[in-house]
């Protein structure tokens, strides 16, 4: 037998070298370790080692039965076994490894020159590690290199990532971390590295890690003694399987693309055509028959389960490729009448819809009636309506291929937002096309731009010959949600106070209708519900008719006037209420009344 020049005394300093010089990469798997003073080494490269010392010759050979036979009962071993080819971390090499890392490397330094072999254990162990929790649809990218780049240093931690798709925005990873003495995994997400997302997606994912308490399981060095392979796999692995649902959804967040697209004009603020003034001028769909499909995309009376579902004519043209994508939106329309471009809306994640979904969509408008409606709405302008119906006969898809949050609509811009600088835009064209950096911010700060005299404001008076600068648009109320509101809100003030006591529709001076009245022991409440998208319009609209209601010509009817509608009030919007009471001086408030809950949320 090849061994039998071999003694213990060989073996036991075959261990000494190894301590010294590691393992090489190659020597590295071993599923026998033999133990010598209680630590382990790999079978064949120990008694490969010793058998150089004893013959100064390079020994061949393959693990059997019979040679480890001979190193476990002639020579009085400990043998052990390890199915995955490598034993757990050890004390040993991971001290090793806290003791040099973020040193720098040279080859010129004798003491550096088994750093590599010390080191190939450890990663060897963690890409085995990372191997072990991989699940369908996932990848492997391990971590070889143990020096940090050009600047040969010793790197921080090792950390093989399973990742599935494209490795380029988040993933599961498992670490060592010499730096910080601990082993650890999680799910993550490239934050500094050359694949480092953009500022708003890192914005996204450390968001997302505050909304769901993201766990960061990690341990200690000291506390690996309390460890092996099946428990840290196990534990690993049910890790991964609970942070699965949070990993497929940033998967989709982060995967998202920012773009611009074109929408047709519209002066009905996209609840409804508004006919043939100011639309394209170009040989198009919308030139020849007065409209554009995109004409009821923010008709919040026509919302599904929370969403509202559209048309978007960039996505027609290419919709098979983008079929199952989500895009954030920052729309924009062109007034062919005064050749100008306006910002109209930033919509977040705007799902591109499946044909089959689409073909469902469409059924429901159908049974709800609201296809019909759509219809008369072009009837009504003398647009051919019937180009509705010959639109969809290739697919449901034609008509809807979007959707989004419903809750968007009550977020839309009131105003249109001048297009400043035309060269923003990359084309005019119906097409997605790729957001330029801080454009979305820049808007943003447009649409928040507070009083200016001095840089706003213009001395010229001649008007007459002056072409259109803003893209108002004229807001709509949601008339079914109108009438869904009063009839809810009605019932639930005379369920509260009594039904004698709350009327609708009473009259006021001029024949106007008052939409809700009670009466109190002092005097009466005057109630007014406005359900266009936006809470300002609402505002705006109903302040006025309120105190037209309760004060024209010279009376005071009503001891207190109350807007109502179903929008809730953001923080901006809660700070504007309560500063308008405060200078208007009136007994007025405002109630957010939830339709589907029918209750009042909000009172302010």
């Amino acid at each position: 037998m090849k061994l039998e020049e071999i003694k213990g005394a060989h073996i036991e300093q075959a261990a000494s070298i190894i301590d010294e010089q590691g393992i090489p990469r190659n020597y590295v798997w071993s599923q026998y370790y033999v133990v010598i003073n209680g630590k382990e080494y790999p079978f064949k490269h120990l008694v490969r080692t010793a058998y150089e010392l004893v013959t100064g010759e390079q020994l061949q050979f393959q693990s059997n039965e019979s040679y480890r036979g001979y190193v476990e009962n002639e020579l009085g071993f400990e043998f052990r076994y390890y199915e995955g080819g490598y034993n757990f971390f050890t004390k040993e090499e991971l001290e090793f490894y806290s003791s040099i890392v973020n040193t720098d490397y040279r080859t010129s330094n004798p003491t550096h020159k088994y750093y590599g072999q010390k080191l190939y254990p450890i990663i060897a162990k963690a890409k085995y590690w990372a191997e072990q929790i991989l699940i369908d649809g996932f990848r492997l990218r391990q971590d070889g290199n143990w020096l940090n780049g050009h600047v040969a240093r010793i790197k921080p931690y090792f950390w093989p990532r399973i990742y599935s798709g494209e490795d380029k925005d988040v993933f599961f990873n498992v670490e060592v971390n010499g730096s910080d003495e601990f082993i650890g995994y999680k799910l993550d997400g490239y934050f500094e590295t050359t694949k480092a997302l953009p500022d708003y997606k890192i914005k996204l994912l450390e968001e997302y890690k505050t909304l769901i308490n993201w766990e960061w399981p990690r341990i200690s060095f000291d506390q690996l003694d309390k460890y092996n392979w099946d428990r840290l796999i196990s534990e690993s692995r049910a890790y991964v399987l609970e942070y699965l649902p949070h990993h497929n959804h940033l998967k989709k967040l982060l995967s998202k693309e920012s773009k611009i697209a074109r929408i047709t004009w519209n002066t009905n603020g996209w609840i409804k055509p508004s006919g043939l003034t100011g639309k394209s001028t170009n040989p198009s769909f919308e030139n020849e028959h007065g409209f554009g499909h995109e004409e009821w995309l923010f008709d919040g009376d026509k919302v599904i389960d929370g969403y509202k579902y559209g048309f978007l004519e960039p996505i027609h043209k290419f919709r098979s490729k983008y079929e199952g994508q989500s895009f954030d939106l920052t729309l924009y329309t062109r007034d062919a009448e005064s050749n100008k471009s306006f910002w109209v809306a930033n919509l977040k994640d705007v799902e591109v819809l499946l044909p089959e979904e689409s073909e469902k969509i469409l059924a429901q408008y159908k049974n709800e009636g609201w296809y019909g409606e759509m219809k008369a709405d072009l009837y009504n302008l003398n647009l051919d309506s019937d180009q509705l119906d010959i639109w969809i006969e290739e697919g449901a898809e034609h008509l809807f291929n979007v959707k989004f949050k419903a809750s968007q609509l009550n977020e839309i811009p009131a105003e249109l937002i001048p297009v400043l600088d035309e060269n923003e835009i990359p084309s005019n064209r119906y097409t997605l096309m790729d957001l330029p950096a801080g454009l979305q911010e820049k808007i943003e700060d447009e649409v928040k731009t507070g009083f200016s005299f001095d840089d706003s404001g213009s001395e010229d008076a001649d008007l007459g010959t002056k072409s259109k600068r803003t893209g108002r648009k004229k807001d709509i109320e949601l008339e079914l949600k109108h009438n869904i509101l009063q009839t809810k809100f009605l019932k639930y003030l005379q369920k509260n106070y009594g039904k004698a006591i709350v009327k609708r529709e009473c009259t006021a001076y001029g024949a106007l209708r008052i939409d809700v009245t009670r009466k109190t022991k002092t005097g009466y409440i005057f109630y007014e519900i406005k359900t266009y998208n936006s809470l300002r319009t609402s505002i705006r609209e109903g302040i006025g008719q309120l105190l037209e209601y309760c004060l024209y010509p010279n009376v005071n009817e009503a001891e207190s006037i109350v807007l109502v509608s179903h929008v809730a009030p953001s923080d901006e919007l809660k700070n504007y209420l309560n500063h308008l009471k405060n200078f208007i001086k009136l007994p007025f408030s405002y109630i957010h009344f939830d339709i589907e809950q029918e209750k009042i949320i909000t009172e302010i």
